[in-house]
């Protein structure tokens, strides 16, 4: 088979997948008590594990219940958001997404690897308290960044050359979601240490 009617066979195929997928989050936009319940129990989930102490067995047994309810609805946000990823993943990319793309990911690893750098003062602190959470926060930190660099590379060996420097709409578009991707990560992650860090030793 020649190459032209695989890519047409390949075309097709990602046309079929774009459409099941946009049916589906359709599906969940139509219906508002999914979207309000979603919204509300989805982060539920996180705000019962990091804001609430349980002392008593009572209190586990409420805090599992809980959890595996509002656990699903988040699953639901995160395959919303997932289901448009997957949309964009297919969409035929021009120059202009992908320096957008680039700007993105450096923005997000260089707080990353910022905030790393900021808590490793308290691995040593947190030895005394026979804790290794930190520790292994930094060694996600560094995986997480690990990842974000290989994704980096390959966005980046995508960009058509030579950039038209000329495009100020795209460069500036590109830096100003870098920026905001950046300060989003660095004071979302910056606070959540911080609170770790308290919440558990405090």
């Amino acid at each position: 088979m020649s190459e032209e009617p695989e890519k047409a066979i390949q075309a097709e195929e990602e046309d079929v997948v774009s459409e099941e997928i946009k049916k589906l989050n359709k599906s969940w936009i139509k219906n508002p008590y999914i979207i309000v319940a979603s919204l509300i129990l989805g982060p539920a989930t996180f705000v019962g594990a990091f804001f609430i102490d349980y002392y008593t067995v009572w209190h586990s047994i409420l805090q599992t219940m809980v959890f595996i309810v509002s656990a699903g609805f988040f699953v639901i946000l995160f395959s919303y958001g997932f289901n448009h990823l997957w949309l964009y993943t297919l969409k035929k990319k021009s120059n202009r997404d992908y320096i957008s793309l680039t700007s993105i990911q450096l923005g997000i690893t260089i707080s990353l690897i910022i905030n790393a750098v900021k808590i490793l003062p308290n691995i040593a602190a947190e030895k005394a308290e026979n804790s290794s959470i930190f520790l292994i926060l930094t060694i996600v930190y560094f995986v997480v960044v690990g990842i974000f660099m290989l994704t980096l590379y390959f966005t980046v060996r995508k960009i058509k050359l030579p950039i038209d420097f000329n495009d100020y709409i795209t460069i500036t578009i590109a830096v100003l979601l870098g920026v905001i991707f950046a300060l989003v990560t660095y004071y979302g992650v910056f606070y959540l240490d911080q609170f770790s860090f308290n919440h558990v030793f405090g």
